[in-house]
């Protein structure tokens, strides 16, 4: 009796699904469920929750057994990314693409998709979109995305247009025409009055398209520019408008030099807690105007920066500035171009008490040439020891050899860690290299280096954390930064090592670090703390290393 009550198959329902539910590896989940069929009843709603195809290729005939009305699974499918497949011929493969779509969208079961989203930057069929609205009416995530043809009227006619709107709750806007702009116009008009959480807007515009010029297209002094009167159309006139009152928004590739008159009076920016702001030019303006009294942002938690500066700095400036005035930043993360000096750490330590993931890096230019800068040891020892709580860091480090003795200023470095005994992932840009040689080595030969500079650092962690009567939770040692904008294929540009165990003769036990790709380790129990591994840097280059042999032959 004792041992069928502690058997996991002598569990409750309940109990069984709140085991399973910390299972996150699509292959495990799959393993439990051809176990019995219990388990697979239980196991497919997380496996099924969200399922990403690629569609365009002779595996579209795979779809039959995936859309089956005998597949338990499909009703639990909430999330759908779709994606082009790699395949050689693309002759006719946009067509067949929009064929499987169909097939999806017409055999799902009706208004179960939570979100819906096509990846490529092709035009999506406007047939299939219409469908997705008729069929799926409680999507939470909506896009405004290129169209092969126009539907906006047909959208409009579909009957209880509002109510597909009731549950959306962020939204993605990605103007690169006019027409997608009206488009973006129709799911702000619908739904910017409701409870909308979360907008991203990237502008991918053609710089050579002659129909709409930069200056026609973009905010002036004196009026709204054509993207933005386009698409608040409604709210108009701006300063008279309700601001829409959200948890985050992305700004990617727009221009905010007068963001004061528009984007500021648009969004209430005093309640949001997330801001991305990516390759938008003037982006120093909006700092400048957000950090007034009246528009300073008081519940903020995230700050993303990808800014390429003025030979002034007035980015940077503005940043650290606005740094300074907001308070109880968690992640914060910059990544600056044409930058002289790195954020100074004085902006970064007012957050001290609340800071868990920090991902601060500046360069003198875009290129791979281009120094990555580095903070002196005295920065960023207080950084370490007035943000104790810092989980996740990446930054530059100094330069140290992978055929020789660390020196003193990447150990350095490596001590002030120490200060961190919450840190779990730790980011290291710079690329050691083997000067002064200047044979480069085989990519393999230097991961093998590479690997005991990793060792080492757990090691160090582990010594550390034992001389102040602790653990150590370092688990993820990465080199370089991924170049990856999708979460479809491992990086060459980034080396990741985490922290395994290896036993001796003698039966003592220390660390190993292990090489992984950067895949997987999101399936790790640290995968959770190591999201700062998925931002791309605008400055990204490959490991000092010589280029694989064409042959077995070669050397």
């Amino acid at each position: 009796m004792e041992a069928n009550r502690l058997s996991f198959m002598g569990l409750s329902v309940d109990l069984k699904t709140l085991i399973i539910q910390h299972i996150n590896r699509p292959t495990d989940l799959k393993n439990v469920c051809l176990v019995c069929k219990q388990l697979h009843e239980i196991a497919v709603r997380s496996l099924y929750y969200e399922v990403t195809l690629d569609v365009g290729s002779p595996n579209d005939t795979r779809l039959a057994a995936f859309l089956n009305p005998k597949n338990i699974g499909l009703k639990h499918v909430r999330k759908l990314d779709l994606y082009l497949a790699d395949v050689l011929d693309k002759c006719g493969q946009l067509q067949q693409a929009n064929f499987a779509i169909r097939m999806i969208l017409e055999l799902m079961p009706e208004d179960q998709l939570e979100k819906f989203s096509w990846h490529p930057w092709t035009p999506f069929s406007g047939d299939n979109l219409v469908l997705l609205y008729k069929k799926q009416r409680r999507m939470k995530w909506m896009e405004s995305i290129s169209l092969d043809r126009e539907v906006l009227w047909e959208l409009q006619q579909v009957p209880d247009i509002e109510k597909i709107f009731e549950n959306v709750r962020k939204i993605g806007l990605y103007p690169d025409t006019r027409e997608v702009m009206e488009f973006c116009h129709f799911l702000l008009k619908h739904t910017a009055h409701r409870k909308l959480d979360k907008i991203t807007l990237h502008a991918s515009f053609d710089e050579h398209d002659t129909s709409i010029t930069s200056r026609e297209l973009n905010d002036s002094a004196t009026a709204p520019g054509l993207l933005t009167s386009t698409m608040f159309s409604h709210m108009l006139p701006f300063s008279k408008c309700t601001p829409i009152a959200l948890k985050e928004i992305t700004l990617q590739k727009i221009h905010l030099r007068y963001a004061a008159e528009t984007y500021c009076k648009l969004i209430d920016f005093q309640s949001v807690k997330g801001i991305r702001l990516y390759g938008c030019s003037g982006a120093d303006a909006l700092f400048a105007e957000l950090s007034k009294s009246t528009k300073l942002p008081d519940k903020l938690e995230t700050l993303e920066v990808k800014h390429e500066d003025n030979a002034d700095n007035d980015g940077l400036i503005a940043i650290e500035g606005f740094l300074c005035l907001v308070s109880g930043l968690k992640v914060l993360t910059l990544d600056i171009i044409d930058a002289k000096t790195l954020p100074a750490a004085s902006g970064i330590v007012r957050h001290g008490k609340t800071l868990k993931t920090l991902n601060i890096h500046a360069s003198t230019g875009p290129d791979n040439c281009d120094e990555e800068l580095v903070y002196e040891h005295a920065a960023w020892t207080q950084i370490c020891k007035e943000c104790a709580l810092l989980e996740q860091v990446s930054v530059a480090f100094p330069q140290v050899n992978v055929t020789r003795s660390k020196n003193d200023g990447f150990v350095n470095f490596e001590n002030s860690l120490g200060h961190l005994p919450n840190l779990v992932t730790l980011n290291i840009t710079t690329w050691p290299n083997n000067s002064p040689s200047s044979a480069k080595l085989p990519r393999k030969i230097y991961e093998h280096l590479l690997s005991g500079l990793a060792q080492q650092g757990f090691e160090r962690s582990i010594a550390h954390a034992e001389d102040h009567d602790r653990s150590s939770k370092l688990a993820i040692i990465a080199f370089g930064s991924s170049d990856k904008v999708y979460d479809r294929e491992d990086s060459q540009n980034q080396i990741i090592f985490v922290k395994g165990r290896q036993t001796d003769p003698l039966g003592n036990e220390k660390p190993a670090a292990v090489q992984i790709g950067w895949c997987l380790r999101k399936y790790m129990d640290a995968g959770p703390k190591s999201d700062i591994l998925d931002f791309a840097l605008t400055r990204t280059s490959r490991p000092p290393t010589r280029n694989e042999p064409d042959s077995e032959d070669s050397d």
